[in-house]
């Protein structure tokens, strides 16, 4: 992982958008990576924790996730956590050509890690790995996707955005987290 890192911060196809300057992948002890569309100023960018803000305190969608991951008995420090684009991207129309620009490095974080099932979070993050246009986020939330990173199949399982901003954030992914569990495919490492 240390190239895919040393590789993001040369990059500049985006011009010269803030980066993480510290790990750009959160690991933990499950086999469940969570994809998100990109830092937050206010958060991974300056605390250099995800889901976190510079006072160690779990930002809202953060908490949001957390209540969901305790569905299946596990929590924010138990996941696996990524970003879709690797920069600060403050105007969200530039988000499909940054996400176009990371998804080599994107795949190759998601072919090389330890993890199992992929979750992104909302539609922009769920077309970037399905390679499709989202119309209806209901069509695809919830649903098993058997994608190949590089070689490596790997279960895409998407999930709304956690944002409490979304009316769907808790409610509409309860049903999924706990299907999760009840199936017995969340494994601690």
């Amino acid at each position: 992982m240390d190239k895919i890192e040393e590789k993001i911060r040369q990059c500049n196809l985006c011009g010269e958008l803030q980066k993480l300057d510290c790990n750009t992948i959160k690991y933990g002890n499950s086999n469940i990576l969570i994809i998100g569309e990109s830092p937050a100023k206010d958060g991974w960018i300056n605390s250099k924790r995800a889901f976190y803000n510079t006072n160690n305190k779990l930002q809202a969608t953060g908490r949001v996730l957390d209540k969901l991951l305790a569905l299946i008995n596990l929590s924010i420090d138990d996941i696996n956590f990524t970003e879709c684009c690797k920069c600060l991207i403050a105007d969200r129309k530039n988000l499909p050509k940054c996400a176009e620009n990371c998804k080599p490095i994107l795949f190759k974080q998601i072919s090389e890690s330890k993890c199992d099932y992929i979750l992104p979070m909302g539609v922009f993050v769920t077309q970037t790995l399905l390679g499709i246009k989202v119309l209806k986020m209901k069509d695809y939330v919830g649903k098993k996707f058997y994608i190949d990173f590089l070689g490596k199949t790997k279960t895409v399982i998407p999930i709304y955005h956690t944002s409490p901003l979304n009316p769907l954030s808790y409610k509409g992914n309860e049903d999924i987290f706990n299907s999760l569990k009840n199936e017995n495919i969340i494994k601690i490492l």
